[in-house]
């Protein structure tokens, strides 16, 4: 009797644990997450210099008007028309996957404003160093400092990660989640050793979001962040380790809003990199509306590489 009471205990706890973390995963998905934050700015900075004259112009007569619009709400309903300005500074990480992924997302990056968009944290493969080079190359042409080379191993300092202005850049590496013809009976066992390196780094590379603090100027700075991917699978190790985050009880203020760019090359059907993060992110992008259709969650914004 003493055993089959203690079964139905652990029956119990277990059935409780599996509740608590299926509410915590519901909570931690994008669609439920308390601030509901989006990745707009982003689109504003680097569609309208791929995108034609025409249509960029367009699109920003229709944010201008619905700016203005919202601006005279604000005011109508505050009663004051001299708030100050709020600028809003982003703390992005950028996964580079190599190759053909590489030379898009570096395409993609190389139109963010490096005064809104710092700093920026790269994040390649351990094998990858012809990615690395790319990453120095474009950064070096706009004059910013790879300011990991001032730390062993590449660690932000605890002055820096308290620096709310930090500017410059940032290399990490990670080890990949599937490497090329792996078997699919030993991915899982590599996923698990990218996802151990990438929780520790989610968290080290997230110490500078959101927060509100007086700048050198007198307008108040709101940081976010943003995780920039365009596949393949080793970023869903990235994106597993922050929906694991907010699983754990980190804020959600303080954990990454999660992007995805498909590629250029995907006109009808998602890439496997896609299809696993499109119920993840808080913001997926395409470039063509045929996948709209499909993926209604995602956001058509026009070819941008």
């Amino acid at each position: 009797m003493n055993l089959l009471h203690g079964f139905v205990g652990l029956l119990l706890v277990i059935v409780l644990f599996v509740f608590l973390a299926i509410t915590r995963l519901y909570k931690a998905l994008p669609q439920n997450r308390p601030s509901n934050r989006n990745s707009r700015s982003l689109l504003h900075v680097i569609g309208p210099k791929s995108k034609s004259p025409t249509r960029a112009t367009a699109n920003d007569d229709d944010d201008k008007q619905v700016s203005s619009s919202r601006q005279g709400e604000l005011r109508s309903r505050s009663g004051q028309g001299n708030e100050p300005k709020v600028t809003m500074q982003c703390t992005t990480t950028i996964f580079l996957g190599s190759g053909g992924h590489t030379a898009e997302m570096l395409q993609l990056v190389s139109g963010l404003d490096t005064t809104k968009y710092s700093p920026r944290h790269y994040v390649v493969g351990w094998d990858d160093e012809t990615s690395v080079e790319k990453v120095h190359r474009l950064e070096a042409s706009r004059q910013q400092k790879d300011i990991s080379a001032f730390h062993p191993g590449g660690a932000l300092s605890k002055q820096q990660a308290e620096e709310p202005l930090l500017n410059g850049y940032t290399v990490h590496r990670i080890p990949r989640s599937r490497h090329v013809h792996q078997s699919m009976i030993t991915t899982p066992f590599t996923l698990v050793k990218s996802l151990w390196v990438a929780m520790p780094l989610i968290k080290q590379l997230s110490c500078l979001a959101r927060r509100e603090v007086d700048g050198a100027e007198s307008e108040p700075i709101r940081r976010k962040s943003i995780l920039l991917m365009n596949g393949p699978g080793t970023c869903f190790a990235l994106a597993l380790a922050v929906i694991g985050s907010r699983i754990l009880g980190v804020p959600d203020e303080l954990t990454p809003d999660l992007v995805f760019v498909e590629s250029f090359a995907r006109v009808k059907t998602l890439s496997l990199a896609g299809k696993l993060l499109y119920p993840l992110c808080d913001s997926f992008l395409v470039q063509w509306p045929s996948l709209v259709e499909t993926y209604p969650r995602a956001k058509y914004i026009g070819v941008l590489v």
